[in-house]
Order: structure tokens, then C-alpha cells, then sequence
């Protein structure tokens, strides 16, 4: 007899975003188990995207659970792209509480994958048994140093955001999840609950990549990736990139509605011949200009963790990012040889960055990358270890 899985995810939009890829990886991996049916409570967005994806092949063990939206969710919707993402995540656990208490049938395990901070799991805890949360992670402010890159909307929302995540409903929330029986998974490498009975998983490790052969390209090349907003910091690295006496290009991949501003600083360190503009392009393209690169440069002011980062890694791709980051937390997890952690305030963290830069400029490397965790077949173990 088959496991009935209730699986509460708010972001699960397949190849889009970090929380998105992360959602949708998880459903997708336990769609693969024989022994799961999973029952989907998610927004009508990521319901006609998975339902698209899979077509051609539908899972026999994919339902889709029906429920009636708030009114207020019908405009805050899960876009990861704007500001009213955090409000709709707050409209979200209450819309899943009030469900929760409405609904008769019986499930063997309540999981809820995300959003990422602890603050909005309300919606689940103290409703239901046995409950999974996770892979949780705790909010991370940009580092001294990095604030004057953001646009004014951005700090306010920043300040806005931490009043948020340690409001006493958050720390209600946490109180109630650490006296609870809910079993929990931590993303990254530091356990926001300082509490060993909880898992800690390396939540941005998700990416399976076969090993790929790495071909030195002619010209030493970089790549830049990720939507065009000031918090992922492309300025940084285009400053450094204009202290670096080396012959290289750079492919920059992406869109949004930074691009202009980009273009303007890119004309500012007279970098123009250097950059190609690439657009918005699949997975596997991206992966496959890996193989021929030097390195990619992470250079994101606030980032949980990154995918774009896990993805480099396990194509032996090395990576230059800036310490206390998400994206330096990934790299602790992997050889030293295959990134390089630049430190420093103002003009010496650029210093830094473009040294680092410049080592792997000069220094094509090709290494077999060594995972810490494989993210996907831990969560089946536990949640077997749950069921039993």
C-alpha cells in the first residue's frame, strides 16, 4: 500500500529561481519513489507549470490537491521577482492553516518544502502529524561593505525584511517548532536552530551533473549569471573585472530591469569589447559553456545559498565569490581548489576579488568536485525513517 504524502509548496515553478528549483527538485525526486503518492497543495501557477512539464509523461502518483484562494492571495502571488513575495508568504500559511482544519482525509506525513524562514510555518504546526519542514534557512542581512550597491527600494526592503524575520510572530514561530515533535530539515551549513535532532542538509546541492569534460577555451573566459537586480551585485565584480591587466571575455547570462545600469558600468571600466550578453538560456547551455570557462564570478550581496554556484562546482567550474555570503557557504563544502573567498571592505575587498580573479586566469583547473551530501536521497531516508 502506497504512502499518502501531503506536500504544502509554495514555490515549486519548474526552472525558475532558486526556491523554485529547489521546490520542484524535491517533488520530482519523490515522484520517482514507487511506494509515494504525493498530493500537491500549491498555487494555480506552479500546478499548470508541473502539469505542463510532465505532459508527455504524467506520473500515475501526482495529485493536485483543490482548495478555494483568499481574495488577498489572488494579488500577492508567489512571484519571486518582487517585493510582495513576502507578504503573499504569510497569506499563504494562513490560506494552508485554514484548509488544514477544514480537511477529512487522512495523509501519512504533512510536508511543507517551503518558503525558506521559520517565521511563516504556522500554517502547518500544531495541525497536523507527523510534520517535515524544510530544508529551512535563517535570513542573512548583506555584509558591512556591500549596502552602497543597492538601489534605496532595496535597503528599505532589506530593513523592512529583517523587522520581519525577527518580529516576535517569528520568534513565536520558532518556539513553536523547537517544542514540537515536527521533524526538520536545515539548509546550509550552519543550523539556524542550534539543534542537533534536526537535519542539516546542504539545501543548494540539488543539481545532478553528469561529470563533463572541460575544454581550455582560447581566450580565458568568465561567467556571470543571474537575474539583473542590484542585489546580485554585478557591479562588484565589473569594478574588480577593470583592475584586472589579463586578456579575458566575459559571458554574461540573464535579464531584468537592472540591464541598462549594467551596460552603463560595464562603458564606465571601458569593459565593453569584453562582454557578450548571452540573454536567458536553458540549463544545460549554460552548463555546457561551463566546460570551456575559467571561472564564474558569484558576486551577490544577499543570497541564502546558490544554485548557479552548485551548478559550477559539480561541472568543475571554480568560483569567485566575497566571504560571510551564501555563495561562500556553498564553496566551504567543496575542494578548496575550485573557489576562492574574496574578504576585505570597499576598495580592498575589489583588490581582493580582482587577485582572485586573476588566479584563475591564469591557472585553467580541472578537478573532479567532491559533494558533501547527495540533498535529494537524504530526504528519502529520513522521510522513510518518518513512515516506518
Amino acid at each position: 500500500m502506497k504512502n499518502k504524502i501531503f506536500i504544502s509548496v509554495y514555490q515549486a515553478l519548474p526552472n525558475f529561481g532558486s526556491e523554485n528549483h529547489i521546490g520542484f527538485y524535491i517533488i520530482n525526486k519523490l515522484l520517482k519513489e514507487d511506494n509515494f503518492d504525493l498530493y500537491l497543495f500549491t498555487p494555480v501557477e506552479n500546478r499548470t507549470a508541473i502539469k505542463s512539464f510532465y505532459s508527455k509523461d504524467y506520473p500515475s502518483n501526482l495529485h493536485f490537491i483543490d482548495f478555494e484562494y483568499s481574495f488577498l492571495l489572488n494579488i500577492f502571488k508567489p512571484d519571486p521577482t518582487k517585493y510582495s513575495q513576502y507578504m503573499s508568504n504569510i497569506l499563504w500559511a494562513l490560506n494552508l492553516k485554514r484548509y488544514l482544519r477544514k480537511n477529512t482525509t487522512n495523509f501519512d506525513l504533512y510536508y511543507q518544502i517551503n518558503p525558506s524562514s521559520f517565521w511563516s510555518y504556522n500554517g502547518l504546526i500544531n495541525q497536523v502529524r507527523p510534520t517535515l519542514l524544510g530544508p529551512l534557512m535563517g535570513y542573512r542581512m548583506p555584509r558591512r561593505g556591500l549596502w552602497k550597491y543597492l538601489n534605496f527600494p532595496s535597503k528599505i526592503f532589506e530593513m523592512v525584511r529583517l523587522i520581519v524575520i525577527k518580529s516576535p510572530y517569528a520568534f513565536i514561530n520558532k518556539s513553536r517548532i523547537l517544542k514540537s515533535d515536527t521533524h526538520v530539515f536545515v539548509g546550509g551549513d550552519k543550523n539556524i536552530f542550534n539543534n542537533d535532532k534536526y537535519i542539516n542538509l546542504s539545501h543548494s546541492l540539488s543539481i545532478e551533473v553528469d561529470k563533463i569534460d572541460r575544454i581550455k577555451p582560447k581566450t580565458p573566459t568568465i561567467i556571470l549569471a543571474g537575474r539583473f537586480t542590484d542585489i546580485k551585485g554585478y557591479e562588484i565584480a565589473i569594478e574588480a573585472l577593470g583592475r584586472v591587466d589579463r586578456e579575458f571575455i566575459v559571458n554574461i547570462y540573464g535579464d531584468g530591469p537592472r540591464e541598462n545600469h549594467i551596460k552603463n558600468c560595464i562603458d564606465k571600466y571601458n569593459l565593453s569589447s569584453k562582454f557578450n550578453f548571452k540573454g536567458h538560456v536553458s540549463q544545460d547551455e549554460l552548463i555546457k559553456d561551463m566546460s570551456s570557462s575559467n571561472l564564474l564570478i558569484a558576486p551577490y550581496i544577499r543570497d541564502s545559498a546558490s544554485l548557479l554556484v552548485s551548478e559550477a562546482l559539480y561541472s568543475s567550474l571554480p568560483v569567485v565569490t566575497i566571504s560571510e555570503t551564501g555563495p561562500a557557504n556553498v564553496c566551504s563544502y567543496f575542494n578548496p581548489e575550485l573557489s576562492k573567498i574574496s574578504s576585505g571592505v570597499g576598495d580592498k575587498l575589489i583588490a581582493s576579488l580582482g587577485e582572485d580573479i586573476t588566479y584563475f586566469l591564469d591557472n585553467f583547473i580541472d578537478v573532479d568536485p567532491k559533494p558533501a551530501s547527495n540533498f535529494g536521497d537524504d530526504i528519502i531516508t529520513e522521510i522513510k525513517n518518518i513512515l516506518v
